[in-house]
């Protein structure tokens, strides 16, 4: 939070002490992200940030953003990205960021899930967005909400639901923390989730009677009759969520079968809230960045993106955050892109951001825990370890976005740009070799 900005605790208690008082489940503006990523900082212990590092890192930053005329027209700019300011991009870039999280692996390049689409090969994020480009071109409607809706035989059952799991990591991947956590009572009565780990079946194992789908044969097209075809296009089920991200190498997609449960989740929110529509969902927001954060996360349980840290419970909302981003930079801030309060959103905490943000001299960590980063164990999802890397990741950016601004008052930045170009950044880095230290290793839908 900056000097001149209000409290919202503040604020909170002299509303209630003139008697203004918010209505019952109101969605506000205010995402509390920063707020929580500050008493993280205070009081984390096993990841610091170093001031003068971020000091000199702004600086680079600053000067390496205006040497590549660094803008938000670099989304749209992407040979992937979709170019047309309509609401079939609303649409895909919904899809995407809906199944934007953990696409790293620790098998070599050669073998990882990988994607090939015009003629090239895709990893990590742009495998994903090769994918669903792929899809489009092969008549999959894969970014039409109404493809997702599960039918009454998928949904799970209504007096059986839990909410999902902060760990959605493979069972055979260990896991290591500092410290064990609770689960927090949310502020705001939540929708029900309808997500549970345990109602989805494992889309490794073919179900009866269903259309098998081969492996990749290394074309990149799968065999398949004009038959096989239409079943696969009706409606999205196991088989066809399977064809639609075949790949290449050894492995499927990470966490293939959580992406095919927050793609059916969806679908029924957009159909039962918002009549079926992410248009309604974005104009419900009033052009605040904000509040369409905060309604990905009250109305959709694979957007909660909260844990708890040190018995408090904190929020980083990543995916609802970069859905803003995403927006903003693909319809240039104007139609579903516009919004008035977009310099309020955080970087997105994820794995590649603090991995750069270390490299840049602006994180360090413990003994233990740089032992384990560098060591590549799995760090539990929720646990103190992430909340720390998360939420330091997300003041240091802060502070780093403040001093780009003290140093350089014309400057037109904010955490989104700072956050887009460290990505960049990173990948680049990963692709020349020249990591420093490994991304820290938590598998989850969140990320």
């Amino acid at each position: 939070m900056s000097d001149d900005e209000a409290d919202p605790e503040l604020l909170e208690l002299l509303r209630n002490s003139l008697g203004i008082k918010p209505k019952t489940n109101e969605i506000t503006s205010e995402t509390k992200v920063l707020r929580d990523a500050e008493y993280i900082y205070d009081n984390a212990i096993d990841v610091a940030i170093d001031r003068a590092g971020a000091v000199n890192a702004a600086e680079l930053i600053w000067q390496e953003m205006q040497r590549r005329s660094y803008s938000r027209t670099a989304w749209s700019e992407h040979e992937l990205h979709p170019k047309a300011e309509d609401e079939a991009t609303l649409d895909f870039i919904f899809t995407m960021d809906l199944l934007n999280f953990s696409f790293w692996s620790e098998l070599g390049e050669d073998k990882r899930w990988s994607i090939e689409y015009r003629e090239k090969r895709w990893t990590g994020y742009w495998s994903l967005v090769a994918a669903l480009q792929r899809a489009l071109d092969e008549g999959f409607p894969i970014t039409s909400p109404s493809f997702w809706l599960p039918t009454e035989e998928e949904k799970p059952d209504a007096t059986d639901i839990e909410a999902i799991p902060n760990d959605s990591q493979d069972p055979k991947e260990q896991t290591v923390d500092a410290s064990s956590t609770e689960t927090a009572a949310s502020e705001v009565e939540q929708p029900p989730n309808p997500l549970k780990s345990d109602d989805v079946k494992e889309v490794d194992s073919p179900v009866e009677g269903a259309l098998t789908i081969h492996k990749d044969s290394g074309t990149g097209e799968q065999p398949h009759t004009s038959v096989e075809e239409a079943t696969l296009m009706l409606h999205l089920t196991e088989d066809s969520m399977r064809h639609i991200f075949r790949g290449k190498g050894e492995e499927d997609m990470p966490l293939l079968h959580q992406r095919l449960d927050v793609l059916r989740e969806a679908g029924q929110v957009l159909h039962d809230t918002f009549n079926g529509s992410v248009a309604n969902l974005v104009r419900s927001a009033d052009k605040s960045a904000g509040k369409l954060t905060n309604l990905l996360a009250h109305h959709f349980a694979c957007f909660r993106d909260e844990s708890t840290f040190d018995r408090k419970k904190v929020r980083f909302l990543k995916r609802p955050q970069i859905f803003v981003a995403d927006l903003w930079a693909a319809f240039d801030g104007q139609s579903y892109g516009e919004f008035h309060d977009i310099d309020h959103l955080t970087m997105f905490a994820d794995y590649r951001v603090p991995q750069q943000l270390h490299s840049l001299g602006c994180l360090s960590y413990s003994p233990k825990l740089d032992y384990v980063i560098r060591t590549k164990q799995m760090i539990e999802s929720g646990s103190s370890w992430e909340c720390q890397l998360r939420g330091c990741s997300i003041w240091v950016v802060e502070l780093i976005r403040r001093q780009i601004v003290a140093a350089h008052p014309e400057a037109e930045v904010n955490a989104v740009l700072i956050d887009f170009f460290l990505y960049d950044l990173a990948k680049e880095r990963e692709k020349e070799g020249a990591e420093a230290i490994p991304h820290h290793r938590t598998r989850s839908i969140w990320y």
